[in-house]
């Protein structure tokens, strides 16, 4: 009786586990998709980067509604943030939606330029509007907004868009929103509208008409490479969206096409083909799965005329290649305004990117992640017996060192493949000299090659070129039992990876350093302070230690704070590395708050 009590209860806890991961299983199930993934993957896998193209009636708002500024970082979202009904909504913005820039087949060639394999498209976005033509009887004429169609009399702006772009040899996705403001069978049914008629919404009737739609999307427009879902929630998610139905067609309608998890809550649950990590880069990719970061060129997908955070070329740049480093795809989006003009800056970061593709884009496409943890000066790329090496940062000395113990057969600058590169001798791993350069120009990327099977060396930092050390926890040696992990940055690419659950004390966490100058260094360590979160910890090297007590209080960015100077000996300067240790002494609350780096500085006095 006891063992079976015991297997009751170990069912029970199993099931549980089950429902508490997802509501549904990959593909709900259905044959056809799990069979042909492999095949249907191929060329996602070789492309690596794509473009994103956010456009719709929200772009003729710019951020800006009967002269109101919204400056929240979602241009795309101004109906919500305004809480505008979608009659004087679309009254104000159909008028100031006027096309008069737009040029598809402009857009098609600026996309191919920039090196970019395949674009994903909002067909439909939140509020509801379609850039196709839909013969769904409610897309033709509804008593809400008269009609969710977008494109003017005679017109077809999706077809327009996706002829432009597969004439350029480019693969296309559709971006489709499962959410809808203005139909008043939606899950969002009468959240901005007004119900004078006290209507009760009828999901059934809705997951009928996105069925028709997506049916419209599949068939109507020739060879459809992605449907790009958004998005699902916990209360809504799988079956909620008539998925079952969906997917046993769609692989029907278009046999290669690919679909992404949103149908399913969570952005890296492993549903679907296709894993859609937002504005973040994780930590250490996602195993298991395909994937694809999606980012901002500034904070806003849709146009925004207010928003000119514009994120540098190098901080593109260093976007995509972090992301295809860790074995992902990037998707970098482009918001055109009413008018179909991309703006300025978006057109030079596109033709930037793409001059640097048209000489590196071999280390791009088609590569495989980095068989290295995080480097001091960039990431790494591999391709059959090739390691391609994308340098942002040049350490102190000039010299880069890659962590491994083969013997190199060739070397070389990407570009200059005649000139060979002799290696520097380092004690561990592989020296390798490197030319100063701008990274204005993008990343220096040199190819190596080298005998056998790669045999990693241990990882070891070293000094940046003004002498500081940064012991980052992308970097680290995490000693854990408990759940201890690295967390990525959620829509903020400033924000650094940093050690999180840190809640035992007798976990910790070390590095290994080179020593190029000895002498006396001021130890920072970097933090995000929380209002549940404190404790005290200890950093270590040899006899060398020093305390530091956090205190829990609120925080809404990472703070830096002076720990302590150390001494670092003479005789560092002959040993390969020198360890490093972070140690936990006291834990208060929940957990120790979140550690993203801890930096020696040279001490001039």
């Amino acid at each position: 009786m006891k063992y079976h009590l015991i297997i009751c209860l170990l069912f029970i806890l199993s099931v549980k586990n089950l429902n508490g991961q997802s509501k549904s299983k990959p593909f709900e199930g259905v044959p056809g998709w799990l069979e042909t993934q492999e095949k249907r993957l191929a060329w996602f896998q070789e492309a690596r980067f794509g473009v994103f193209i956010h456009w719709g009636l929200y772009s003729a708002a710019g951020g800006v509604f009967k002269g109101e500024t919204y400056r929240q970082h979602y241009a795309e979202w101004i109906q919500t943030w305004g809480k505008i009904p979608s009659k004087q909504y679309t009254e104000n913005l159909k008028p100031k939606f006027t096309l008069e820039n737009f040029d598809p087949k402009q857009w098609a060639k600026l996309v191919k330029k920039s090196g970019a394999k395949y674009m994903v498209l909002t067909s439909r976005h939140h509020e509801g509007f379609s850039l196709f033509n839909s013969n769904q009887p409610f897309a033709l004429h509804n008593e809400v907004t008269g009609t969710a169609n977008l494109s003017p009399d005679g017109r077809d702006l999706y077809r327009e868009i996706m002829d432009a772009f597969q004439q350029e040899g480019l693969k296309t996705g559709a971006y489709y929103s499962l959410l809808d403001w203005q139909h008043p069978d939606s899950y969002e049914a009468f959240q901005l509208n007004p119900n004078p008629t006290g209507h009760v919404p009828d999901h059934e009737l809705y997951k009928n008409y996105m069925y028709g739609q997506i049916k419209e999307l599949a068939n109507n427009y020739g060879r459809l490479d992605v449907l790009w879902a958004d998005f699902s929630s916990k209360e809504h998610e799988g079956e909620s969206w008539g998925t079952r139905r969906i997917l046993t067609d769609l692989i029907k309608w278009q046999p290669n096409i690919l679909i992404n998890n949103r149908f399913w809550n969570g952005l890296e649950n492993k549903n679907g083909d296709i894993g859609t990590p937002e504005k973040y880069v994780p930590p250490t990719g996602i195993s298991g799965t395909n994937w694809e970061v999606n980012h901002t060129m500034n904070e806003s997908y849709g146009y925004s005329s207010q928003d000119q955070n514009w994120k540098s070329f190098p901080q593109i740049m260093r976007l995509l290649v972090e992301t295809v480093s860790k074995g992902g795809n990037f998707l970098l989006n482009v918001g055109p305004d009413g008018s179909g003009k991309i703006p300025d800056q978006a057109v030079n970061i596109l033709e930037r990117v793409g001059k640097w593709m048209s000489v590196n884009s071999e280390s791009i496409y088609g590569t495989q992640a980095s068989p290295f943890r995080a480097l001091d000066w960039g990431y790494c790329t591999v391709k059959g017996d090739k390691l391609y090496l994308h340098v942002f940062d040049i350490p102190q000395g000039d010299v880069i060192n890659v962590p491994l113990k083969n013997t190199v057969k060739s070397l070389y600058e990407m570009g200059s493949e005649e000139e060979l590169i002799k290696t520097v001798p380092q004690e561990m791993g592989i020296g390798i000299s490197i030319r100063p350069f701008s990274l204005e120009n993008g990343p220096k990327v040199l190819v190596m090659e080298v005998e056998g099977s790669l045999e990693i060396e241990e990882s070891v930092a070293q000094a940046l070129s003004d002498g500081r050390i940064i012991l980052s926890a992308d970097k680290a040696d995490i000693h854990s039992a408990h759940g201890m992990k690295i967390s990525g940055a959620r829509h903020d690419f400033k924000r650094p990876n940093a050690l999180a659950g840190w809640t035992n004390t007798e976990d910790k966490v070390s590095w290994k350093v080179k020593i190029q100058q000895p002498g006396r260094y001021d130890v920072f360590i970097q933090y995000l302070p929380l209002a549940t979160a404190g404790g005290t910890v200890v950093f270590h090297t040899g006899n060398d230690a020093m305390t530091y007590s956090f205190e829990a209080k609120e925080g809404k960015s990472f703070e830096e704070i002076k720990m302590g100077t150390i001494e670092i000996p003479q005789k560092a300067l002959g040993e390969p590395f020198i360890p490093f240790e972070l140690e936990a002494t006291v834990i208060d609350g929940n957990a120790l708050p979140e550690i993203s780096s801890v930096s020696l500085v040279p001490n001039k006095n």
